[in-house]
Parts: C-alpha cells; structure tokens; sequence
C-alpha cells in the first residue's frame, strides 16, 4: 500500500473514531435525560414501578359481557357446596336495577339463573344458622320529595325465591345515617357479637374536609365507613372511618370502596379498590399510578392499615375473594364497554 494509501485509511479510521465517540457521548446524555426524567417522576409519584404486587397472577374471564346482569358481584358458598354470585344490573329497556343470580360448582363455569328482587342494588349476601340466605341490598326511595337510599333485606329458603321485608332498616339522611348522603357496595361478615356490614359513602366533595374547604374542588369522593349490629336487623353507625379519603400511605387517594373482609385467625383483612375519581384533573397523571386494588388489615375490623402494594391495576373493581380447597381466587369486575360488565379472576400465587 502506498505511502498516500495509508494516509487516506488513517484519515478515516479517525474519522470513524469521532463519529463512535460522538454516538457514544449522545448516546450517554441520551440515557442520562432518560433516568433523570424517570428518577423525577419517581420523586413526584407520578411513577411508581415498584408498587405492583406480585401475589395475584390473571386466571381467566368467567363471565362475559354479553348482558347487563352483572355489576357490583356477590358471592356465597351454598349448602352443598357449590356457589352463587349475586349481582345488579337492569333488563333492556328497564332504568331501574334489579338482582340477578348466576350458579356454579368449580368458581369458573357460571349459569346465569335470571332475576331474583325487582327495583334493588348492590346485594351483601349472607347464610343464616337455620340454612336460609338472607340478602341485604340499596333501594332508591323519594323522602318529602327528595331521592334517598334505603337498606333492605329479604330471605329465602333456597336462594333464588326471596322473601322481601317492606320496612327500612336504615335510610339515608335520617336517624342512624344522619349526614351520610348515600349508601351503596356492601359487604357484610360475620362476627363473635353480631354481624358488621362495610359499606361506601359517596356523594362527598373534598370541600366536605376542612383542609379543603375553602378550596373550589368538586369532584365526587367516597370513603368506607361500617355498621354493626347483633341480630343483623337493628343496625348502628359504627364510631370513624374504615378507610378514609387520602388516607396515609395512599396519599393522593380521592375514593375507596367496593369493598370486601375476610377474617383469618385474629385478623381482618380487607381487599378494596383505589384511585382517582375521573372528574379530578388536579393531579391527572397520578391516575395511571395509584389506582387498583389495595389491601388493609386490622385487628379489630375497625381500624385498618393500608400496604402499600397494588395487588392488581388495569381498571378493575369489586374485588370478592373465594376459598376453593387450598386456592384463594379473588373475582374482579371490568367493563368493557358502557353498558355491559366482565368478570375476571385471579388466582394467589
């Protein structure tokens, strides 16, 4: 090669070597603006890549969207072992919501079983000591003509004829639910003194807060409050909040509810979904991050302690969770579109 050969192959492999280390010098500020930027997010908790649980593994859909008698699911353990989901909905061309049933033997193959109370909602199932099923629920009502909520029961010998009792065993805006605007999302166990049902209070602004009350926010805030009673027919307000609106360490949190208790040994457990209301735009990004369903415990079911550890996203709601031999399997609701409603569930790991 000649002396002007040599030049030339010297002259580009530096060249080559400047444009490599330019690559290599954008590459770094790239990847540098990269995890600044993630590392602020992090800071402000618009990220939170460490906040999903991995308990929880997706099982499968159990029920389809393919009518409308699904939402706000319950679910009991029958006699003879098999089961039967309890839901709300509304037949085409009917306003009003009615309850529905559907039955299974293995938790994954449901039969819809059709419409068990007429004009009635979210319904808490519960097995009373003589075998008979007794089924609390929200009816709308109108006081001095104004829209209140009642709770309901009826009672039936094999869950699909009930029973209905006429009279109100709470109203809202009236004696025992003084202040409390609406009620709905029971959930009711069992306890050594009586019977306690969890349930949401809604129609809240954060200007129902003092720390807020003299801001101009509006948009809707729920909250999980319970009630208590010894025989299940004369109720009382219990004393606080289960799990309150911003409640420590879920900060940001603007609703709670939907929720359900399990009590292992001396504690309680309750599994509830979080988040956003859609209507806040405070702080929309927070939205993509802490909504999803969360787990508190308590040793008394009244005071509970959030883990801060979402057990599932992707919009899901109404968790129940199901006992099947050594398997825990929790149902989940999701709509898929604005009428109809899915059930999915997920198996612990």
């Amino acid at each position: 090669m000649t002396l002007g050969g040599l030049m030339m192959d010297l002259g580009s492999r530096v060249l080559w070597m400047i444009k490599m280390k330019r690559i290599v010098k954008t590459t770094i500020v790239f990847v540098l603006v990269i995890l600044t930027i993630f590392a602020f997010m992090v800071w402000k908790n618009w990220y939170r890549p460490f906040s999903v649980s991995s308990e929880w593994g997706y099982e499968q859909v159990v029920i389809k969207n393919g009518n409308n008698y699904n939402a706000n699911p319950d679910i009991i353990q029958l006699k003879d072992g098999c089961y039967r989901i309890y839901s709300h909905g509304n037949e085409e061309g009917v306003e009003e919501n009615s309850i529905f049933s559907f039955h299974s033997c293995d938790g994954l193959n449901w039969e819809f079983e059709g419409r068990r109370i007429e004009s009635a909602a979210m319904p808490a199932a519960m097995m009373l000591d003589d075998g008979n099923i007794r089924l609390y629920y929200q009816k709308g009502i109108e006081r001095d003509g104004k829209p209140e909520q009642a709770l309901m029961y009826a009672d039936s010998s094999d869950g699909l004829n009930f029973k209905i009792n006429e009279e109100y065993l709470l109203e809202t805006n009236k004696g025992v639910l003084e202040g409390i605007k609406t009620i709905g999302h029971f959930e009711i166990i069992r306890i050594d003194e009586g019977y306690r049902i969890y349930f949401d209070e809604g129609e809240l602004t954060p200007r129902d807060f003092e720390r807020y009350e003299d801001e101009n926010w509006n948009w809707p805030v729920w909250r999980i409050r319970s009630i208590f009673s010894e025989d299940g027919l004369d109720w009382k307000l219990d004393t606080g909040v289960r799990i309150d609106y911003e409640q420590e360490p879920l900060r940001y949190m603007q609703r709670a509810g939907s929720s359900t208790v399990i009590k292992q040994g001396d504690e309680y457990y309750m599994y509830f979904g979080a988040g956003f209301s859609p209507w806040e735009d405070l702080k929309s990004t927070k939205r993509w991050e802490w909504s999803g369903i969360y787990l508190a415990t308590s040793k008394d079911g009244l005071n509970f302690e959030i883990i801060d550890k979402r057990l599932v996203k992707d919009g899901l709601s109404d968790p129940k969770i199901l006992k099947i031999g050594d398997e825990a399997r929790m149902y989940l609701s999701k709509s898929r579109t604005r009428d109809y409603n899915s059930i999915y569930t997920y198996i612990k790991k």
